[in-house]
């Protein structure tokens, strides 16, 4: 009797739970965008999503309009389409939708709502002002930047010369070059592409970014992470991402050491340098100030992953692009014989008489679209769009592919490698508000316009240099990404043809 009774109470409960989830789920629903398909007890829309979730954001855009609901669990996120809302949601209405939910990778190493990227509120303007200062400090934007990138552009452009045409992996190369540049501003020096801790350093950060598509479910289900086995790769991104914060903590640790015992260290500095120095004035003047050594680790592990995989990956993509296309290659060959030369490296002062190769690296950010959902926001307030109503602490995910790629804005070959879609009848560059590959609002990309520096010199001096060939140019590699935080191309092995011999 005891066992009826204790299975009923259960029985019940789970009724219970049944409905208080069905009653969230559907409240205020006619106010909220429209969800594209009936959620599952419990789970939601997770296991509805596909293979392919980029497809599967196309086509429910197509059905619901540029804003539709889906649940994660019982929680409901709103997907935001198309360019107008797009800019309205997080431009018009940036200081309610900068906000950041908790992320399950930072709470797997103890760094929740630390640091750059996931802050949000006071904490996060001050850290964004202040790495924004310090970026400033080292150049950012100007020719103090770019000679200082050029410098890691020889090394890379180098060592590919050294492969003498024998096939090479341009994401391993490309991948740890473009992660020296913000370790040499970071630390202060660059390293050897063979250095141990730099490589298991940058190794793990990719693996992060790979599996974090995967383990978007454990944000909302924490559940899921428990599982046998690892199938939404919880416990890879969690020793991988302990693996960077340990690193960099200990490289921090160096570096700190050194200025204390050598002050010319510090003379010659560093990011590290730079916010223990405006930490130290803050705290002297006694200014509240959320400028500490977890904000400084956290900071540190953002502006690493952030400044590595999207401009390593943008490169990548117009090697292979350019693969299917060689008469691209062609005629970024001609305009540099033309405008530059072989007799001297190019600067960024050139960047002007390549309209050409501009158009090239427009286009590659464009089609490759390496962010597809940028990262997620949260509301600080609740919003009206239209004729919907966002509740305050909604999570928003932005999907640029929806601006990106729409046939609308871009053609109807939109999803066509063609960079010639930049250039006007006089062969000038356009620029159209619409190309948004570092987002826009309060959370743009803080590292665009070193991002466009590090894209332009390392593609004019690669293309300057080499021919790019495929192992077999009669097939060359195949354009289906691999998915994770950032789309990839799937590994692939290039010929880098000298010109200069």
């Amino acid at each position: 009797m005891l066992q009826l009774d204790f299975m009923t109470v259960l029985f019940t409960g789970a009724i219970a739970l049944l409905c208080w989830y069905f009653f969230k789920t559907n409240a205020n629903h006619g106010k909220l965008p429209p969800c594209p398909l009936k959620p599952w007890p419990l789970v939601g829309n997770i296991f509805q999503m596909g293979a392919d979730s980029r497809a599967q954001f196309k086509a429910w855009h197509k059905q619901c309009g540029d804003l539709f609901s889906i649940y994660f669990g019982s929680t409901v996120v709103v997907v935001v389409n198309g360019f107008k809302t797009y800019r309205e949601v997080f431009m018009t209405k940036g200081a309610v939708t900068s906000d950041r939910p908790d992320m399950f990778f930072n709470q797997a190493i103890g760094m929740s709502h630390r640091g750059l990227a996931f802050t949000s509120g006071a904490v996060w303007r001050e850290h964004r002002y202040t790495a924004h200062q310090i970026l400033k400090e080292f150049g950012m934007g100007t020719n103090l930047l770019a000679e200082k990138i050029t410098e890691e552009v020889i090394c890379y452009v180098n060592t590919l010369a050294e492969k003498k045409g024998k096939p090479v992996d341009p994401q391993h190369f490309t991948y740890v070059s473009v992660s020296n540049i913000i370790g040499s501003i970071i630390f202060g020096r660059r390293f050897s592409y063979d250095d141990p801790r730099f490589k298991k350093t940058v190794k793990s950060i990719k693996t992060v970014a790979e599996c974090a598509g995967m383990a978007g479910a454990v944000n909302f289900l924490p559940i899921l992470k428990y599982l046998p086995g690892d199938i939404f790769k919880a416990k890879a991104i969690k020793v991988s991402y302990l693996n960077v914060k340990n690193l960099l903590a200990e490289m921090i640790f160096e570096v700190e050491g050194k200025g204390d015992n050598n002050p010319k260290e510090v003379e010659n500095g560093n990011y590290i340098f730079s916010y223990r120095d405006k930490q130290r004035k803050k705290t002297q003047s006694r200014k509240a100030t959320s400028l500490d050594d977890e904000h400084l680790l956290k900071s540190t592990i953002d502006l690493f992953g952030a400044g590595t995989e999207t401009v390593s990956s943008t490169i990548v993509w117009c090697l292979l692009f350019i693969l299917h296309t060689p008469s691209v290659q062609t005629k970024i060959h001609e305009e540099l014989d033309r405008e530059v030369g072989q007799g001297r490296q190019p600067i960024m002062e050139d960047q002007a008489r390549l309209p050409y190769l501009n158009t090239v690296i427009k286009e590659t950010q464009r089609l490759s679209s390496v962010v597809p959902f940028s990262v997620m926001h949260k509301t600080s307030e609740e919003i009206k769009i239209g004729d919907f109503v966002i509740p305050n602490d909604t999570i928003l995910i932005p999907n640029l592919d929806s601006v990106l790629h729409d046939p609308e804005i871009w053609g109807s070959d939109a999803e066509v490698f063609n960079p010639e879609r930049f250039l006007d009848k006089d062969g000038n560059v356009i620029h159209r508000e619409e190309f948004i590959p570092y987002s826009m609002g309060p959370r743009i990309c803080l590292g665009d316009a070193m991002a466009k520096i590090e894209l332009f010199l390392f593609l004019s001096f690669m293309f300057q240099r080499f021919q790019f060939v495929a192992r077999d140019p009669l097939h060359p590699p195949t354009l289906k990404p691999n998915i994770g935080f950032t789309s990839v191309p799937t590994a692939f092995e290039i010929i880098c043809v000298d010109r200069f011999k």
